[in-house]
C-alpha cells in the first residue's frame, strides 16, 4: 500500500520525467546551510563558548538558536554530500571521481592552510596578547614552523570539514561502488526512523573518550558521525521515491522534531536528564534526524525550482565558506574594541563579512581561471545554464 502511494506521485509535489528529474532542492539546501553557518560563526564572538576572538558583553538570545543550529548545520551538509556522491558515480568511475574530488577537495583545503587560515590564527593570537608582530613576520616565525595548533600556529580551523569530507572518499569509495552496482536498492519506510540510532549510540560511546577536536587523528565520535551522515546521504539518492517520501511526511517530522526539544529542554529543566550523558546523545540525534527529514521533505516540496540567483549562489556557496571564516575572525577583532551595544556589533560584524565575500567571489574569485581553480571550481566562467543534477555542480563538494 506504501509502495504504491510512493510510485503515485501526488499533483502536489515538483512534476518530472522519468530520468530528468533535477534536484535543485539539494542545492537549495546547501546554500541555506552555507549561510546559516555565517550566522553561527559570527554568533561565537557573542556567546562565551571559547572562541577565536570574543565579545566582553555576551548575547543571551543567541545561545539557544545556536545551539540548535550546532545539531543540525553540519549535519545537514554532510548529507547532502553523500547525495552528491551517489549522483557523481552515475557519470563517473570511481577513479575520476577520486581525482576530481582531489582537485576540489584537497587542493583548496591545502592552499587555504597556508593562505586563508593563517590570519584567523594571526588575529587570535594577537586578541590572546600571544603576538604583537605583524603578520608577514607571524606568517614566517610561527605558522612555517608547522607547529600544529592549538600548541602551535598551524590549522585548517574551519576547513576541517573539507578535510573530512575528502578522507570519506577514498574510505567509502569501494561500499560506494559495490551499492551502485548491487541490484539490491533500499525503499523508504518507517524504518528510516531508525537511522537516528547509530548517530546516538556513537555519541554516547565515544564523546566522553574523544571529545569533538575536528583534529581528525583523536577525533573519533565526530569522524564517526559525520561519516555516518554521508552514508546516509549516498543510500537516501539511491533509494527510488525517497525524496517523495519525506515531502508527504514533512509536517510530521517537523512537529516531531519541535516536540522532541520541548520535551528535552523540559527534562533538563527538571534534572531528569543532563548534558553530556547517553540521554542527551539519544534526543540530540533523534532530535537531527527528524529535522534532517523535515528540511530534505521541505526543500523537496518547495525548492525544486532553479532561478538565477540559485545558479549563482550554487557557484559562489563553495568559495564564501571557504572565506566567511576568516573574514569573521579579522573583522570581529576591530569591532570587538568599538563601544558599539553587542547587538550592533553582530550586525556589523556579519554585515561587512556578507558583503566583503561577495565582492571578493565577484571580483576575485569567478574571474580569473587561477582563482576559480584554487577555490575548487570549475576552470570555466560560470553559465546561467541550470545543472541537471544538484550534484554536478557544488553539492558533492560541500
Amino acid at each position: 500500500m506504501e509502495q504504491a502511494a510512493l510510485n503515485q506521485q501526488p499533483s502536489s509535489l515538483p512534476s518530472t520525467a522519468a530520468g530528468s528529474e533535477r534536484y535543485d532542492f539539494l542545492d537549495w539546501l546547501r546554500v541555506i546551510a552555507i549561510l546559516v553557518l555565517l550566522f553561527y560563526h559570527t554568533g561565537m564572538i557573542f556567546v562565551g563558548w571559547g572562541w577565536h576572538v570574543m565579545n566582553e558583553q555576551r548575547i543571551d538570545a543567541l545561545v539557544a538558536p545556536m545551539d540548535i543550529s550546532h545539531r543540525l548545520r553540519m549535519p545537514l551538509l554532510f548529507v547532502i554530500a553523500g547525495a552528491g556522491m551517489w549522483f557523481a558515480l552515475q557519470r563517473r568511475t570511481g577513479a575520476q571521481l577520486f581525482r576530481e574530488r582531489t582537485v576540489r577537495l584537497l587542493l583548496p583545503l591545502v592552499i587555504g592552510m597556508f593562505v586563508i587560515v593563517p590570519p584567523q590564527v594571526f588575529y587570535e593570537r594577537l586578541f590572546q596578547d600571544r603576538w604583537q608582530g605583524g603578520f608577514l613576520q607571524f606568517l614566517w616565525e610561527r605558522t612555517l614552523q608547522l607547529r600544529p595548533y592549538p600548541e602551535g600556529d598551524f590549522s585548517w580551523h574551519h576547513l576541517w570539514f573539507i578535510a573530512y569530507l575528502y578522507v570519506y572518499v577514498p574510505l567509502l569509495l569501494p561500499l560506494m561502488i559495490w551499492w551502485r552496482r548491487s541490484a539490491r536498492k533500499l525503499q523508504a519506510g518507517a524504518w528510516m526512523y531508525t537511522l537516528a540510532l547509530p548517530l546516538a549510540i556513537n555519541e554516547a560511546v565515544l564523546k566522553p573518550l574523544f571529545p569533538e577536536t575536528h583534529n581528525l587523528v583523536r577525533d573519533w565520535y565526530i569522524f564517526n558521525h559525520y561519516l555516518l551522515l554521508t552514508v546516509y546521504g549516498y543510500l537516501l539518492a539511491s533509494m527510488p521515491g525517497v525524496w517523495q517520501w519525506f515531502a508527504m511526511r514533512r509536517h510530521q517530522f517537523a512537529i516531531g522534531g519541535v516536540s522532541v526539544y520541548l520535551v528535552a529542554m523540559w527534562l533538563f529543566a527538571q534534572g531528569v536528564i543532563h548534558r553530556s550523558t547517553p540521554a542527551d546523545a539519544f534526543v540530540g540525534n533523534v532530535f537531527t534526524w527528524l529535522w534532517l527529514m523535515a528540511f530534505l521533505g521541505y526543500g523537496y516540496r518547495h525548492l525544486s525550482f532553479c532561478n538565477p540567483l540559485l545558479r549563482w549562489a550554487r557557484d559562489a556557496s563553495y568559495p564564501i565558506y571557504i572565506l566567511h571564516q576568516t573574514l569573521i575572525v579579522a573583522i570581529g577583532y576591530y569591532v570587538v574594541q568599538t563601544s558599539w551595544s553587542p547587538w550592533t556589533k553582530y550586525w556589523g560584524v556579519l554585515l561587512a563579512t556578507l558583503v566583503s565575500c561577495v565582492l571578493l567571489y565577484q571580483l576575485i574569485v569567478r574571474r580569473f581561471g587561477f582563482t576559480r581553480f584554487v577555490f575548487g571550481m570549475k576552470r570555466g566562467r560560470a553559465t546561467d545554464a541550470p545543472s541537471a543534477m544538484a550534484s554536478e555542480r557544488g553539492s558533492a563538494a560541500v
